[in-house]
Parts: C-alpha cells; sequence; structure tokens
C-alpha cells in the first residue's frame, strides 16, 4: 500500500529528471550525476523518440508527460499515437539497446502494455517494449527517500528534533534499578488489589493519578526523581496501602503474605 499519494509531474524537463534519477535508482548505476543515464539531447534538438538513455543498461526511454484531466479512453489512444510515432523516430538511433521504456504521469494501464507485446511480435522489434505508469513511478520514488525529498519535499514529513536525554540526578530513585522495580512491584500490587474493589463499582484504577500522588507525597517531579534515601519509607507506605485492600486484609487474616520482602524480592523478583 502506497504511503504517499504522489501528484502527477507538470513540468515536461522536471519529468524528464526524475525519470533520470528514478532509473538511476532502480537500476543502481549509482550515477546520480547523470553519468551512465543521461538526458538525451535538448529542446529543438532531434531527440529520435528518447529523453533518457544508458549504455550501460543498454536501456532508452521516452518520457510522456500527460495531463490527466482528460478521460482515460482519450489519454489511452493520445499515448499509443505516441508511442507509433516514436517508434518510427527510433530506427535511426544510433545507440545499441535491449530495452525500450515508455513512461508517463498517466497511471498505470494494461491495454498499452498488451498493446506494446503486440506491436513488438508483429514487427519483430529486436528489443523488450515496457509501460511503466505513474503507480510503478511512485512505488519506486517511495522506496528513496533522496528521490522523495528532491521531487516531492512537501510531502515528507520533517522529522522532529529528539528530545534531549534527561540525566537523572545523583540520589535519585530511577538511578538505583533493583529499588525502584521493587517499588514498581508494591505499586502494581496495591494497583491490582484495588482494582478487585473497583471492578464490583464498574470503575477503573487510575493508575496516572496514584504515581503523581505518589511523587508529590516525596516533592519529586516523577517517581524515578524521588531521593532515594526515602526508599525505606516509600516502601512502608506502598505496604500499608496494599495491606489496607480487601484481599490485604482477607490474607492477613489467612496468615498469607501478601508482598515479598525487599531481600526476597532481589532473590526471586516477581
Amino acid at each position: 500500500m502506497a504511503k504517499y499519494q504522489l501528484p502527477p509531474l507538470k513540468d515536461e524537463k522536471l519529468f524528464e529528471e526524475l525519470t533520470c534519477d528514478l532509473f538511476n535508482f532502480v537500476e543502481n548505476t549509482l550515477s546520480y550525476e547523470n553519468i551512465d543515464f543521461q538526458t538525451f539531447g535538448v529542446k529543438g534538438q532531434n531527440q529520435k523518440g528518447i529523453d533518457v538513455f544508458s549504455t550501460k543498461t543498454k536501456t532508452v526511454i521516452q518520457c510522456k508527460l500527460k495531463s490527466i484531466g482528460r478521460k482515460d479512453d482519450i489519454i489511452r489512444k493520445n499515448l499509443i499515437q505516441d508511442i507509433n510515432a516514436d517508434l518510427e523516430k527510433a530506427r535511426d538511433l544510433r545507440i545499441d539497446f535491449e530495452k525500450f521504456v515508455f513512461v508517463s504521469t498517466f497511471r498505470d494501464d494494461t491495454q498499452i502494455q498488451e498493446y506494446l507485446n503486440q506491436i513488438k511480435k508483429e514487427r519483430e522489434l529486436p528489443f523488450h517494449l515496457y509501460y511503466w505508469g505513474w503507480d510503478t513511478i511512485t512505488k519506486y520514488i517511495e522506496q528513496s527517500e533522496p528521490l522523495l525529498h528532491k521531487y516531492f519535499s512537501k510531502f515528507v514529513k520533517k522529522s522532529k528534533p529528539a528530545k534531549p536525554k534527561i540525566e537523572l540526578p545523583d540520589g535519585a530513585l530511577g538511578k538505583e534499578l533493583s529499588k525502584k522495580n521493587y517499588v514498581d512491584y508494591l505499586k502494581k500490587r496495591y494497583g491490582d488489589w484495588k482494582q478487585i474493589e473497583l471492578d464490583k463499582k464498574g470503575e477503573k484504577f487510575n493508575w496516572a493519578a496514584f504515581t503523581i500522588s505518589l511523587s508529590k507525597r516525596y516533592k519529586a517531579s516523577g517517581i524515578n526523581y524521588i531521593d532515594v534515601r526515602y526508599f525505606d519509607d516509600l516502601v512502608m507506605y506502598l505496604k500499608s496501602r496494599i495491606d489496607g485492600t480487601i484481599m490485604g486484609k482477607v490474607n492477613k487474616s489467612k496468615g498469607i503474605k501478601n508482598y515479598s520482602i525487599f531481600e526476597g524480592f532481589l532473590e526471586n523478583p516477581i
């Protein structure tokens, strides 16, 4: 599926340049400077039915910029007329080529490709004929970031600069991973057990609000920023909240532990 809906180019010369760059990319010639694929001739010169060629891949290309505002039948008929005329001109080409490609701003079209296959057989042409419509062209453009940026820069989303990673200060809870993990374990135990009570009311436990309340309790901008010196106090507070849940009270009455102690958690993190 296409990522972009690229509009066909409206400038004939720009379309030729795009075609030149596109085939460099597809054929992997590494010649974006038009070393292998080069624009053939200039305006006013007899281009003998081609716009771009490559002696390296033995390919000649004719670019057909068409207004897509007309009916498909009219565009198709016009393209076929152009193809016939260009093939007549190409008889005088003094270039050794094996592939003749017609590229167009008109969409991919099986009727045009079938016509090319037909005339190749009928005329016994010694080279292959291909048609690339705008669908095929777009498919390859999307595979090349340089082509997208060069010809369709306004369609490429500008990447936002990455936010600088904020380093935690020394003594922050987030810098001592084992203690931070234990706090997260107790937080989850409390939230999960509190949710059991809230399920009966059809409510959801507000994790964000609970996390914010913990941060405010220890005057920190987040759990990771809590001073590690408050670790023991934070642990005691979370345990008291767990013990205060219905599940915690039931377990306590049955002599069942509500949580692992810190040392036990380190040996077997849950």
